[in-house]
């Protein structure tokens, strides 16, 4: 069969799944968009049944969670959710409106949900049929082909447990469907599990600061399970070397700035405080400490400049700009990263990644005091990714605050700061 032919509409879908008893659905779309499309495209489809118990049922949960959760209340699929039973679950949705979806899958009331690649992973919604439309799935870098790994975590979510003894994947012909692919993928062996591991500045100055040498740092690094599944060419005294060299040339680094002593492999006042630092990109944030770049920062431009940093360098936070004086403070950054990107180059470290300058005018404007649905609405951003910025730049904030040693007035701010951007409705 020719498996590049048209889509076959949402509602067409699930028509046919109900008439062979094969919902509850979860149908696996390519984009955020489309599942946002399919799930208005279904509650419009007045041929679908009515069912006034599910409908109350469903009511009753929203105006439960409503209660926990006012944030829901402003969602614009609100309506549909508890008149149709179907809805869409995606990173772009806050987290208390996946919250919702969620509960109400599990409770058996909805028929369908559209969800992308990335849900097969991290929720069990219990589904009869799983519905797949395309064999590529999108990462940071662009399309990519499904792994056999995510193909099999997105058809494990077929069959109820204790309800059905046989779970289906239904695969359906779109302009983005390779069944060939998809039937290789469902014959291949799971995907081999690649280690985290990394060597990064704090576990480098926390294991200096630990062990007194960079022998044991060594011995740690050789430990690790990367040491032992990482594909290298050559025995494992070649992957030890390869692993160390990573941590080695991070050493050089923090030896120009002075917050390791390299010659006597001792850890600095300086890199006591920086191995304090958990979050990302630690030397940039210590190198603009130590240069003064956030004193007297005010609450709003503090917040702004850690949100450029903390957040994916290439995710779009929408269409509001920066304040001139935040501006004028992210300039003086981006020259601490020159410099920073610089020494690293020379050293062979990977250079830091460039400032979001979307990232940090949305949490000026949050720490502002902008109400979320101005917020919301002002960005033109994703609500899912301006809650998951706020958090991370929040949790980024207090991690600032609780440094040890670091300038008392920088952790007061810090502090400030978190408190704001933390407020409801990000958790």
């Amino acid at each position: 069969m020719n498996d590049r032919n048209a889509e076959i509409a949402p509602r067409k879908i699930i028509s046919t799944l109900r008439r062979y008893n094969l919902l509850p659905a979860i149908v696996f779309l390519q984009t955020r968009r489309k599942c946002d499309e399919a799930a208005l495209d279904l509650a419009n489809d007045k041929t679908q049944p009515f069912d006034a118990e599910k409908i109350d049922k469903r009511r009753a949960i929203y105006d439960e969670m409503a209660d926990e959760f006012p944030e829901i209340t402003t969602h614009k699929h609100r309506k549909l959710i508890v008149d149709a039973g179907v809805g869409a679950h995606h990173a772009g949705h806050i987290p208390a409106w996946k919250l919702l979806v969620e509960k109400m899958m599990a409770a058996g009331l909805l028929d369908a949900i559209f969800a992308t690649s990335t849900v097969a992973a991290g929720v069990d919604f219990p589904a009869r049929t799983v519905v797949i439309s395309n064999a590529d799935a999108r990462g940071n870098d662009g399309w990519r082909s499904l792994t056999a790994s995510e193909l099999q975590q997105m058809t494990g979510r077929a069959g109820r447990r204790g309800r059905d003894n046989v779970g289906f994947a239904v695969l359906v012909p779109s302009p983005y469907q390779n069944i060939r692919k998809v039937a290789e993928l469902l014959k291949s062996k799971p995907d081999a599990l690649t280690s985290k591991f990394r060597a990064t500045y704090t576990s480098l100055l926390n294991l200096l600061d630990a062990y007194g040498e960079l022998a044991q740092v060594r011995e740690m690094a050789e430990k690790s399970f990367a040491f032992y599944h990482r594909p290298a060419p050559g025995d494992k005294r070649d992957l030890a070397g390869g692993i160390w060299d990573d941590f080695e040339r991070r050493a050089q680094v923090l030896d120009h700035y002075g917050y390791i002593d390299l010659a006597n492999e001792s850890v600095t006042a300086d890199g006591k405080w920086l191995a304090d630092l958990r979050i990302d990109r630690p030397l940039l944030v210590g190198e603009a400490i130590r240069e003064g770049v956030f004193n007297e920062a005010s609450v709003a431009e503090f917040a702004g400049m850690i949100a450029s940093i903390a957040s994916d360098a290439d995710r779009n936070y929408g269409e509001i700009r920066t304040s001139r004086s935040l501006a004028d403070r992210l300039n003086s950054l981006e020259s601490i990263i020159g410099k920073v990107t610089t020494v690293e180059w020379r050293c062979g470290v990977p250079p830091i990644e460039d400032m979001n300058d979307s990232a940090a005018a949305a949490a000026e404007r949050w720490a502002q005091g902008m109400e979320w649905e101005l917020l919301v609405s002002r960005t033109k951003a994703e609500p899912g990714d301006l809650m998951r910025l706020m958090a991370r730049t929040g949790e980024a904030l207090r991690q600032i605050a609780e440094v040890r040693g670091a300038n008392r007035s920088i952790t007061a701010i810090a502090s400030a700061a978190s408190d704001v951007l933390l407020r409801e409705p990000i958790r």
